[in-house]
């Protein structure tokens, strides 16, 4: 058990380190850049096995319900891709920072029950 806390935390922590470098050029990235390292911070304290359980329910409530506002502001679906990683559309940009909310939701999730679990 100890040692899938480890690779999933390693793998999350390169996932969200990633996407946290990816934000340095985004228009709000003040915003974005301490949201995904705050999930980088968490996923190498997982990898370490020194999980906060109440950090992590906090987490994964603001995660989830900031997705789901994100995603509830959308006017109508229209993809993640267009020709590329370049945001064509507003609604291109919301749907991705939800996914993105989502994926540390599920991460914060699965860091939650792996701690239950030892």
């Amino acid at each position: 058990m100890k040692n899938l806390q480890f690779i999933l935390g390693g793998i999350f922590a390169l996932l969200f380190l990633l996407f946290t470098y990816w934000q340095l050029n985004d228009p709000d990235p003040i915003l974005w850049v301490p949201v995904y390292a705050t999930a980088v911070y968490t996923s190498l304290q997982a990898m370490r096995g020194k999980t906060n359980s109440e950090l992590l329910i906090v987490l994964f409530c603001l995660s989830f319900f900031a997705g789901l506002q994100l995603w509830m502001e959308m006017t109508a679906w229209e993809g993640f891709l267009t020709d590329g990683l370049s945001m064509k559309t507003y609604n291109q940009e919301l749907a991705r920072e939800a996914v993105g909310l989502w994926i540390a939701t599920g991460s914060f999730a699965l860091f939650y029950g792996l701690a239950k679990l030892k």
